[in-house]
């Protein structure tokens, strides 16, 4: 691996084309670019949504507060972005030829556009996370200054490995076939039912079809200049735009909040997994780098023989199970020291790896204080919605259940070490990647999430702090007492019982 310039200069004055730009990566990613690279105009692909057109969802996220650092020290970057009306599903990725024409002197194309939803059905991930990958590199070959097509894929689309490798994998499947397979099979019904036959070997539709639309980039690489990012679970990030940022309450960061607010109570989880996770600004500081290592590669005298493929993983950074970071959380009452305002019972949660406990947990600490509340609301004319949530908790951890009894080995972050020497002492500093996580750091980026989590994503005033921390007070010595009084019942009952 090999960066020729810093990376900022690498970038400057570029035109970029990215799809998914409305999910977390892709506004990390137009943040990033935004802030410390100097690009001359970013095209961001976008679908009508919920009534919204393409310019009036741009405009609604360039509220985002991701750009809160931007919109402060740059904010005339963000009049770089140009909403670009389509949908990775349709063909020609829905362009009208004025999109196209505009779009011609676009020299970086990030494909981050997918459905991460594990349980979608077969037909809408082939065709939004293959058939749309197909479109954008379709769209590629018509570029006629194009210097890297980066395709974001996925530390997981290898599930049957022990082992992940930085390189490409041969699929089980053909894609050309299974996109066929799509359109022949009409009944939906039909194609739900095979798909267990069709994905076997992967724990579900989006691993299966993560895989195969890096065969498709792989079958592209002599033809264009093509490079595969493997992320793992994108967390929160360190320190860009700011400490402990939490990016959204989807997936993984959904699931902290929940813990947070003491509806999550208790997760089915195997005692020494090792959780791989991409702290997002880490993910997108070597995206970028890789973006200029695989340019470099294809312009050498002798280009790639194979297919580039770069992964950003923390399992030679993190010696801790997940299960030891979260108990070391509630040991050190971190939850105490950042409480939600909006909170249901005491934050902190139980892991465990037995079935038969973890389901009498859900019942007795999630789903009863559920219905509780769903019926003082219901009783006080509003709509309930605890019970909701729960069961959406619930849901989701029984489709990330493979991932959570599975270790994965890696060798940690692609050529990390380099990262780290070559980007010091600029906007792409990596230097929390230098050194192992040790217990005080850890403390101190949990804060700085849960600082994060409280102000960004539950929108709570950070003035409320101090009352939210009484509140949690109370209800600990209410709890205490109940148990008290639980404990005084059954002796009483066992005196009773046995001695009069």
């Amino acid at each position: 691996m090999s960066l020729s310039m810093p990376v900022g200069e690498f970038f400057e004055n570029s035109e970029i084309f990215v799809t998914g730009g409305s999910g977390v990566v892709g506004k990390a990613l137009i943040e990033k670019l935004l802030r410390s690279c100097n690009v001359r105009r970013i095209y961001v692909l976008m679908r009508t949504r919920h009534h919204l057109g393409a310019e009036e969802r741009l405009q609604k996220m360039r509220k985002a507060h991701i750009f809160h650092v931007l919109r402060k020290e740059r904010p005339e970057q963000l009049d770089k972005l140009v909403a670009i009306s389509g949908d990775v599903s349709l063909p020609g990725l829905g362009l009208d030829q004025a999109a196209k024409e505009l779009m011609s002197e676009v020299t970086f194309v990030y494909h981050c556009a997918a459905t991460v939803r594990f349980d979608e059905p077969l037909r809408k991930a082939l065709r939004l996370n293959v058939g749309g990958t197909l479109e954008a590199i379709k769209f590629a070959q018509t570029l006629k200054n194009l210097r890297m097509f980066m395709h974001v894929s996925t530390f997981f689309s290898n599930p049957y490995l022990e082992r992940v490798e930085p390189k490409h994998y041969s699929s089980p499947m053909d894609w050309r076939t299974c996109l066929r397979l799509v359109d022949k099979i009409q009944d939906d019904d039909l194609l739900d039912a095979l798909t267990r036959k069709i994905i076997v070997g992967f724990p579900n539709t989006y691993t299966f079809t993560k895989n195969l639309a890096e065969s498709l980039i792989n079958d592209y690489r002599e033809q264009l200049p093509v490079v595969v990012y493997r992320p793992s679970i994108v967390l929160f990030a360190v320190n860009d735009p700011s400490p402990g940022f939490a990016p959204s309450l989807m997936g993984a960061m959904g699931l902290f909040s929940l813990v947070g607010t003491g509806i999550l109570k208790t997760v089915y989880l195997g005692k020494n997994i090792h959780l791989d996770i991409t702290p997002q600004d880490i993910g997108i500081k070597s995206m970028l780098c890789y973006t200029q290592s695989a340019y470099n590669s294809y312009h050498q005298s002798d280009p790639p023989k194979d297919l580039l493929v770069f992964q950003c993983s923390s399992r030679t950074h993190i010696p801790h199970t997940f299960t030891e970071m979260a108990e070391q959380m509630d040991n050190l009452s971190l939850w105490e020291a950042m409480p939600f305002q909006k909170s249901l019972l005491l934050p902190g949660c139980h892991y465990t790896d037995k079935r038969w406990l973890y389901q009498f947990l859900v019942f007795t600490k999630q789903i009863l204080p559920a219905l509780l509340v769903d019926m003082l609301l219901s009783l006080c004319g509003r709509k309930p919605v605890v019970l909701g949530i729960v069961r959406k908790a619930y849901l989701t951890l029984e489709v990330m259940k493979p991932f959570m009894f599975n270790n994965y080995l890696s060798p940690g972050t692609t050529n990390v070490k380099y990262l780290i020497d070559y980007n010091r002492g600029t906007d792409f500093e990596m230097g929390t990647y230098e050194y192992p996580v040790t217990n005080e750091l850890m403390v101190v980026k949990c804060q700085d999430m849960l600082q994060s989590i409280r102000h960004d994503l539950l929108k709570e005033d950070p003035r409320t702090l101090e009352r939210s921390k009484r509140i949690l007070r109370f209800k600990l010595y209410f709890y205490q007492a109940i148990r008290l009084l639980l404990v005084y019942k059954v002796l009483k009952f066992l005196w009773i019982y046995y001695f009069t």
